[in-house]
């Protein structure tokens, strides 16, 4: 019967037609030929892996188990080894995806308002923005989300469903950020528990309020302007913070190379 096949809920500004509220599947399988769990699990033993060739690099005040000088070529060697490493798990989900965008068409599957088709043009362009945003965030010391977070609002993902993805990526990106500070010794232990406290509290009440206002006016606009929000904050706090850091220090002084393992690194 109609009734007994899947279907996908969504949630829109405005009051919702059937049409956006119910998209019948046309096969199960087409949805989810791969199941969530072995794809977390895969995307964990990318993660796993970066922080173990972090590790073993050694750096700063953590010495290499084993026992690789920092500039020495093991170091650069377990350094770069992470590009190869990430580069093969991103070619193995690309195929994935594409295999379940085809296996789509091929059974008539009907693409519901906010869904990226993983054809074989997008699994290029998208991965590539990700990267280049991610770079960007980085230099400018800000959460890799702030950026992914308005690029998955303009690929027409919907709001909550950006997010969430978005906060599942910084799960991943901060601990191997994490990771690499404290190998360096560049992160102060106190200040890290404290922000970590923080930020898990402020998660937790952002969540918890913003979810309780989209269900109770059935509008996604809160999310985006939440989003919008932090970025506006952070842009300002980034500027501010630039200044200070200038103030009374010279061109030259700013811009002076040093050695990646050097005390003024």
């Amino acid at each position: 019967a109609a009734e007994d096949q899947p279907y996908v809920e969504m949630q829109a500004d405005g009051a919702p037609s059937d049409t956006c509220r119910r998209q019948a599947v046309a096969s199960p399988a087409a949805v989810a030929p791969a199941g969530v769990r072995f794809k977390v699990g895969m995307l964990t033993m990318c993660f796993v892996g970066t922080c173990m060739l972090t590790l073993l690099k050694g750096g700063g005040h953590f010495p290499s188990p084993l026992g690789v000088g920092c500039g020495s070529t093991g170091f650069w060697g377990l350094y770069l080894g992470q590009v190869p490493w990430v580069l093969a798990f991103a070619l193995y989900f690309r195929s994935m995806l594409v295999t379940e965008f085809e296996e789509k068409v091929r059974t008539g599957y009907t693409f519901i308002k906010g869904e990226v088709e993983w054809n074989s043009h997008n699994t290029i362009k998208y991965p590539v923005l990700c990267a280049a945003s991610g770079l960007l965030a980085g230099l400018f010391g800000v959460g890799g989300g702030i950026v992914k977070g308005p690029l998955m609002l303009e690929m027409g993902v919907v709001p909550a469903v950006a997010s969430a993805s978005a906060a599942a990526m910084i799960l991943f990106t901060a601990a191997a950020a994490s990771i690499s500070f404290i190998v360096f010794g560049l992160l102060h232990t106190a200040y890290g528990a404290m922000f970590f406290c923080l930020g898990v509290t402020c998660t937790a009440v952002g969540q918890y309020t913003v979810g309780k206002w989209v269900k109770k006016y059935e509008r996604q606009s809160p999310i985006v302007l939440s989003i919008g929000s932090v970025i506006v904050l952070s842009s300002v706090l980034i500027a501010i913070d630039t200044v200070a850091e200038a103030t009374g220090r010279s061109a030259s002084e700013l811009l002076a190379p040093h050695g990646i393992c050097s005390n003024d690194a």
